[in-house]
């Protein structure tokens, strides 16, 4: 397994999640002309942050923490390296299975897997997982995501938000909520599509702290639906402009799946 904990815009999971999501359905509460624009929240979510300038402040970004699945009782070391534009790799070391890695190095994507094999990416997955991978996600919805509605006004975890639907560039749909009271992503509902098929996701970020002059979550919780497991990212540390781009290498395993 490989997680991706977006800086930010909290980050994916290769092998068995390459998209994290999170959801708490709710009937609107406001009417439509009541609500602002998608345009509008995003704008605000940027400024809660910390604005423009500060996201747009670094080249790369290092962050460590840990990978918990509590239904397997493994809690697992996580790094995550990301380097604009949209360059990234995660490690994370499960205790007796081994290295997971999952990566975008600008050219081509892939995962190595210790449980699942090692596979190069293509199609809707390589387009997910650059998206992920995004140092300026925050900054591109309207690149990333040509249809966007805000949905309503819902409740999130206990907390007033606002719901935006998103379809991104593959036509693939997804929700996102918005804190109405601090502005900041409180989570989001995806269908993660990968080698095991299509399933539902549902992820809240949480415990927001300042990194550099940004904001990061330093929680999230995804759920997996249909498979009823749970996996816990947290955030301990945030470094900025300290990668070696040879990292992006990939190894002689991934270099032999790709053609001559």
């Amino acid at each position: 397994m490989s997680l991706l904990f977006q800086r930010r815009r909290p980050v994916s999971l290769a092998g068995c999640i390459l998209l994290l999501g999170a959801a708490l359905f709710a009937a609107p509460l406001v009417g439509a002309d009541e609500l602002p624009s998608p345009e509008e929240i995003i704008a605000r979510h940027v400024e809660a942050l910390g604005g423009e300038a500060a996201l747009r402040a670094r080249a790369s970004v290092t962050t460590n923490g840990t990978f918990e699945v509590p239904a397997m009782g493994m809690s697992a070391p996580m790094t995550i390296l990301q380097i604009a534009p949209d360059q990234g790799i995660v490690r994370i070391s499960m205790p007796g299975m081994g290295e997971s890695v999952q990566a975008y190095n600008g050219e081509i994507a892939w995962v190595e897997d210790p449980m699942q094999g090692n596979r190069v990416l293509e199609g809707a997955e390589l387009n997910a997982l650059k998206r992920q991978f995004d140092l300026h996600a925050d900054l591109k919805y309207g690149e990333h995501y040509p249809q966007r509605a805000t949905a309503g006004e819902a409740e999130w975890n206990g907390e007033a938000a606002y719901q935006v639907d998103l379809v991104d560039a593959d036509g693939t749909e997804s929700s996102r909520y918005f804190s109405v009271e601090t502005g900041l992503l409180l989570g989001e509902e995806a269908s993660i599509t990968n080698e095991m098929g299509t399933m539902e996701a549902t992820t809240t970020w949480s415990d927001y702290k300042e990194f550099g002059g940004v904001m990061f979550a330093t929680s999230a919780t995804t759920n997996l639906v249909s498979m009823g497991m749970e996996f816990i990212q947290t955030i301990d540390s945030v470094t900025f402009d300290d990668i070696d781009p040879s990292v992006f290498e990939p190894s002689d395993v991934i270099k032999a799946l790709l053609p001559e």
